[in-house]
């Protein structure tokens, strides 16, 4: 009894020594909604548990966050904005309808302007609260974990950490490029187009111009600027320069999934970031997912930014569920309208369980809206998916979950309560979509640790050794240079001279050789 006293003393100071050596880390992924924030924050939980100070940047739209149990370990720091809330959750409001009309690409170039100015808004809010400013510096954090898909995080980093690590929380995008990794408009496709690696030519040329209009979309971060400079973030760069002093990019990718890309070291592969066994279901939950007897459950979501959808699309929908067999678990916001709820294989739910239900052997499909996390989680349990693309990055995961055999897509546009049943149908009772799944699966689940753990382990490695020495040598180069402009025109400087040259030469020995048959002909007459 002694002893194991002895030993278990030990191990609780050695413990507490590692307690005490852990590092000050901060997250900040803008507002605190959605995939970007629950990936970050699942990171953080993770390193709370290895012994960490974790703090967690969130806006007062969001902050019922901070109250959730799942990140009760996690110590937040919330800023406000300078307008109401119900404005800030406005601006998804507007995305939403756009979707279901088909016009959000057109309606978010309309109100570019508009969106700019609430984005440096919230960015001038953040800077302006003094005692979160000065709060942030004390902390004097090791190292700060950010998303620079909203540039301000990057300010944010820069002014309270001694170096940051960027994560990719979409499928591949400009984000790569912008933090040094290689890129070929040839076969990478950029973010919401949609495309598969193999473009046609009119494909390829839409996907140049839209590299350019990334390209020009980095510049635009510079707006915030005059924040830095007020700051004193950095002197002598642009906002748009910070991608750049990442120590590391941690991509929500895995090349079970994704097409395959060239990547620097300093790019760090973690899909699935949020995988994780399933849990139990609460137990009228599970009684209903077992009423569905042997035609098993579909689970069917359009995402944590869908507020609300037009009636017509509940209507297709509902229609469509009433036709299956299977029971169905419709994550659905607000109050169901009683069209949905006199049909009795549907079972609508603020909040679904996903990843546990995905996990239970009664799953079937999942038809959902493309979200990055959701699509390896259906990968993580082996389960073939319906793709409902709504926005942003999520036609692309529609296109590679098409292009790999995983599962259907379906436009919303054009969706019919006909369209749903086949796809269901399809992707259910076609055995090549659930044996492409597992086997994509199985690729997935081969690896030394889990994509949490991999991350957090690389985040670690950043603070013991810096990521310094792997960064990309791209960033040194003018696009010129990169693209090899300046080698193109020497080359053809040197090809010209040789023609010339030639040319020249060629003339000069005509010339002499015919004084010379004119002079010798002279002669002999």
């Amino acid at each position: 009894m002694g002893s194991f006293r002895t030993i278990l003393g030990v191990l609780l100071w050695f413990l507490q020594i590692a307690q005490g050596r852990g590092s000050n880390i901060l997250i900040y992924t803008s507002y605190g909604a959605g995939s970007h924030f629950m990936c970050a924050a699942h990171i953080g939980n993770e390193l709370k548990r290895r012994g960490h100070n974790v703090t967690v940047i969130i806006s007062n739209a969001y902050e019922n966050r901070s109250k959730e149990e799942q990140y009760k370990d996690l110590q937040f720091e919330i800023f406000k904005h300078s307008v109401p809330v119900e404005e800030v959750w406005r601006r998804h409001e507007l995305i939403t309808k756009g979707v279901f009309k088909g016009t959000w690409r057109q309606e978010s170039w309309y109100r570019m302007s508009e969106a700019i100015n609430e984005y440096i808004g919230d960015c001038e809010d953040l800077f302006n609260d003094k005692e979160l400013l000065q709060r942030l510096r004390q902390a004097q954090f090791d190292v700060a974990l950010v998303d620079p898909y909203f540039p301000c995080t990057l300010l944010v980093a820069e002014y309270a950490a001694k170096r940051h690590v960027s994560i990719m929380a979409t499928s591949f995008s400009h984000l790569a490029r912008y933090n040094g990794n290689p890129s070929n408009a040839a076969y990478m496709p950029e973010m919401s187009l949609g495309f598969t690696n193999q473009m046609t030519l009119i494909q390829r040329a839409i996907n140049c111009i839209m590299v350019l209009i990334n390209e020009w979309m980095r510049r635009m971060t510079d707006v915030v600027s005059a924040i830095q400079d007020a700051h004193g973030i950095c002197p002598g760069l642009r906002p748009s320069d910070l991608y750049q002093r990442s120590q590391l990019l941690l991509a929500n990718v895995d090349f079970a999934f994704e097409f395959p890309v060239p990547v620097m070291p300093n790019l760090i592969p973690v899909g699935g970031i949020m995988t994780r066994p399933a849990g139990s279901l609460t137990q009228d939950l599970e009684e209903f997912v077992q009423s569905s007897g042997d035609d098993g459950i579909i689970i069917f979501s359009l995402g944590t930014y869908v507020m609300h959808m037009e009636e017509e699309f509940i209507v297709k929908f509902a229609n469509a569920f009433a036709r299956l067999p299977q029971k169905v678990l419709w994550q659905f916001r607000g109050t169901a309208p009683p069209l949905v709820d006199k049909i009795p294989n549907i079972k609508t739910m603020e909040w679904l369980p996903q990843n546990d239900l995905l996990g239970h052997n009664k799953t079937r499909v999942l038809m959902y809206q493309g979200g990055n996390n959701g699509l390896y989680e259906a990968l993580y349990h082996a389960v073939p998916v319906v793709v409902i693309p709504l926005f942003a990055d999520q036609s692309d995961i529609a296109a590679r979950v098409t292009t790999r055999g995983m599962g259907l897509s379906l436009d919303i546009v054009t969706v019919t309560s006909e369209k749903i049943v086949d796809a269901l149908n399809a992707v259910i009772h076609d055995k090549k979509y659930k044996e492409t799944v597992t086997k994509l699966s199985a690729i997935f689940h081969d690896r030394p640790m889990t994509p949490l753990e991999t991350a957090v382990h690389w985040i670690e490695h950043v603070l013991k050794h810096g990521g310094g020495y792997m960064r990309s040598p791209i960033h040194d180069l003018t696009w010129y240079q990169y693209y090899l402009l300046d080698v193109v025109a020497v080359f053809l400087l040197v090809f010209i001279t040789s023609i010339v040259f030639v040319v020249y030469s060629c003339k000069l020995t005509f010339k002499g050789c015919k004084r010379m048959f004119i002079g010798s002909k002279a002669k002999t007459e």
